[in-house]
């Protein structure tokens, strides 16, 4: 089985084709680049092809005009994605008596279709279909995994005002929802089904400031129905950055991100929870100096079930590379910390993540999230050979609170905090390579272990995680 799998992944890998430049009238820096939200890409610089010192196979489809004068247009792409798993003590062998071993492989396709009135009006739909082999783990083919077919963004998008570079752009539809580094608000990339939204938003980009005002409802996935979203959960704020570089050359972020939720129960408090979380980002490049920085913090208050509620998370990250070096190397050290609980029942201090990408933080086999936690981490990335990148990562893990759970990136609980007074929780090491073989295609594989340590080894099961992957990814 696991032979078969391996080799059903690698027989995805085909020749790609070559990059093109583009250069027009007002030309891009560089030919457009595929972007998480595929609907942040702009090929309206198609318009004028025999301005391109060269071609794309698919350029014929990003660009399609439908007027005479090519204001109105379409564009179409697609993604598709295999990726293999090979599991060995799942959730640190927990619950006693189930399968943590485990082999399978995840597939997702997404096609877009993207439909431009000039400058002024844009329809955007794309869907998608999310499936898995047989899964075995606790919690088997669960939504995280499948979602067999699905409208993942479909919006209409109107500007009522712009000038020069300048604008107003209002949406209203389902839409995928990334804000910052994605710490907390992302549509979750690895995962095999990825996040989105229903509602509306407004996005003011002007010379200094670009601000997103937004009022949405999580969408729920039905494996085998249309999703919908989440009854009264509502998702609401304002994300705020400066479009140019303060003073020493970093980038600003300030944001208020606020959720209402029914029925939910946080360290033995339940009830509506009303939460505010407002934040600041610094992060970008010191200097000429080869140091890069970045500095989150954010503090949410509100209530749950008639309870106070108080939390707070703190995030930074240094960075120094050293591009002359042999394979440019780049090394970093990060420490995190998010509030928990210091008593269960009664007023809230455990800080609730949201809607992040947890996976980018704390390490691939996810098994930690961003609350009641304390984080180290340290590692450096390597480009060994052209358009390869290699990286090593440790992360050291404590839980902030004794008497509030570890919990997963997902945000449940992974052990509750009652099950020991230990603090120490483990130590991750990761390993990842992956490979570009051209703009549309790419290749990549990771292993990471999981050292448990005390609390993990005292709260129940205590062993040892591993976890192997290996996908292939192609872009039009």
């Amino acid at each position: 089985m696991r032979g078969a799998l391996w080799l059903a992944v690698a027989g995805l890998l085909v020749p790609g084709v070559a990059p093109a430049q583009y250069a027009g009238d007002e030309p891009p820096s560089t030919r457009p680049t595929y972007k998480t939200l595929r609907f942040d890409e702009d090929w309206g610089v198609l318009a004028h092809p025999e301005s391109l010192p060269s071609r794309d196979f698919f350029d014929p489809i990003k660009y399609v005009p439908l007027s005479a004068d090519g204001t109105i247009w379409a564009g179409f792409g697609a993604d598709a994605r295999a990726r293999g798993e090979l599991w060995s003590n799942y959730q640190f062998g927990a619950p006693r008596g189930a399968d943590h071993d485990d082999d399978f492989l995840l597939t997702r396709f997404r096609a877009y279709g993207d439909l431009h009135w000039g400058e002024r009006a844009r329809a955007f739909v794309e869907l998608k279909s999310s499936l898995a082999t047989d899964i075995d783990l606790p919690g088997g083919r669960s939504a995280a995994y499948v979602d067999t077919f699905a409208v993942q963004n479909a919006f209409l998008e109107l500007v009522p005002w712009q000038r020069g570079g300048e604008r107003l752009r209002l949406r209203v539809g389902r839409e995928e929802l990334l804000f910052g580094a994605q710490r907390l608000v992302s549509p979750s990339d690895w995962s095999n089904v990825r996040r989105t939204f229903d509602g509306a938003t407004a996005t003011l980009e002007l010379d200094r400031v670009r601000a997103t005002a937004f009022f949405t409802r999580p969408v729920r996935v039905r494996q085998h129905k249309w999703n919908d979203h989440i009854g009264g959960d509502r998702f609401y704020g304002i994300y705020g950055s400066a479009a140019k570089p303060l003073a020493g050359g970093l980038g600003l972020d300030l944001y208020w991100l606020a959720v209402d939720r029914g029925d939910r129960t946080v360290n033995g408090t339940t009830g509506d929870e009303h939460r505010h979380t407002v934040g600041t980002r610094l992060h970008g490049a010191i200097g000429e100096s080869g140091f890069d920085a970045e500095l989150e913090t954010a503090l949410q208050v509100g209530s749950l079930g008639g309870h106070s509620l108080r939390a707070g998370m703190v995030s930074a990250e240094l960075g120094y590379w050293r591009p002359e070096w042999w394979g440019a190397p780049r090394f970093h050290v990060g420490a995190d910390w998010a509030s928990g609980d210091r008593r269960a029942g009664g007023s809230v201090e455990t800080f609730d993540p949201l809607y992040p990408y947890g996976h980018r933080w704390f390490g691939e086999i996810d098994a930690i999230g961003r609350s009641n936690l304390v984080a180290l981490q340290g590692g450096v990335a390597v480009r060994p050979l052209p358009a390869t990148t290699a990286r090593v990562t440790v992360y050291r893990f404590w839980r902030a609170s004794r008497n509030d759970a570890l919990y997963a990136a997902s945000g449940s609980v992974l052990r509750p905090g009652s099950a020991s007074r230990d603090r120490p929780t483990g130590t991750e090491i990761d390993l990842t390579l992956g490979y570009r073989i051209d703009p549309h295609a790419q290749v990549g594989a990771g292993y990471a272990h999981f050292f448990t340590d005390s609390f993990i080894q005292s709260s129940g099961p205590g062993r040892d995680v591993d976890f192997i992957y290996l996908f292939f990814e192609y872009e039009i």
